[in-house]
């Protein structure tokens, strides 16, 4: 059985051990699971997006990705992403083909370094935008936000809807899309943003963490019953939907980002550094509203 620290639960919920399905690479990040077993997934520091496919056998999809991270299903059976050095939102097809700028600016001003990316299932965009690829002096906006995009409007209709995270970062909706859960990894917290049908936005912290080691808040996803997984120090730290912790997967480095996977929805892939790992559950995840 798969490691778990601090369980208040937690074990109850893990159906196995985790196995590394990929490794070899410099920083994996952003995985995103298909129907047919595929997988996609960034490795940031070397500039390319993988293709790992249902026998295991991996393959370079893309190259000068602008250092591609978050990324998720879009509607029309497109992959939305987000490029850390190319400081852009851009969409491209699940082969890695006709890669199109989707937003690149905000009132006028170049945006800092979108990070993670999620699509509501009205097809809105939401993504986070620290500022961890560019340097200080080549900054316009001197906020990091989170924003909300129709791609159907185009580039106009992007709208901030919070500006007051030191390092936003990885994003998920509630199972009723209700709340957006969002990860600032500078202030070792998950803050969740509920949004109102009217466009308002009201703000709380739903957890902290203190791994007592460096390494905050990076990805998070929730499942079908409103679990919140984190990746942070140590593993998966899982939360109930009240902000409780059950416990901690622990794996052998530290984790990026992760996603639900497999036609139930019972599988877990997480990036962690060098490597990509999977996971069953007992429990089914959230699987992106336009997954194709």
């Amino acid at each position: 059985m798969a490691s778990i620290l601090w369980n208040a639960g937690l074990a109850d919920l893990v159906d196995g051990e985790v196995e590394r399905v990929a490794d070899g690479f410099r920083f994996t990040e952003g995985p995103l699971w298909f129907r047919d077993g595929s997988v996609l997934f960034q490795d940031l520091k070397s500039d390319r997006t993988h293709r790992l496919d249902p026998r295991g056998r991996c393959t370079i999809l893309r190259e000068n990705t602008g250092a591609a991270n978050g990324q998720t299903h879009m509607p029309g059976g497109r992959v939305v992403f987000c490029e850390q050095n190319g400081r852009r939102v851009s969409t491209m097809n699940p082969d890695g083909g006709d890669v199109e700028t989707l937003v690149e600016s905000w009132s006028g001003a170049r945006l800092n370094s979108p990070n993670d990316v999620v699509c509501h299932s009205s097809g809105l965009i939401l993504f986070t935008d620290p500022p961890y690829g560019v340097a200080p002096e080549d900054r316009s906006l001197h906020f990091q936000g989170v924003y909300r995009l129709d791609p159907a409007r185009g580039p106009g209709s992007l709208e901030l809807i919070a500006d007051d995270f030191e390092r936003p970062n990885g994003l998920a909706f509630s199972p009723d899309e209700r709340i957006l859960y969002v990860c600032d990894t500078a202030r070792y917290h998950v803050r969740a943003l509920e949004l109102s049908q009217g466009g308002g936005v009201r703000s709380r912290v739903f957890a902290r963490m203190e791994p007592g080691v460096p390494g905050g808040p990076d990805g998070v996803k929730v499942d079908r019953d409103g679990r919140v997984y984190v990746a942070v120090a140590l593993g998966i730290w899982v939360f109930e939907p009240s902000g409780d912790l059950l416990g901690v997967l622990e794996l052998p480095a530290r984790p990026s980002n992760l996603t639900f996977c497999d036609p139930d929805g019972r599988g877990l892939l997480i990036t962690a550094v060098d490597a990509v790992y999977r996971v069953r559950l007992k429990v089914a995840g959230i699987l992106p509203p336009f997954l194709p």
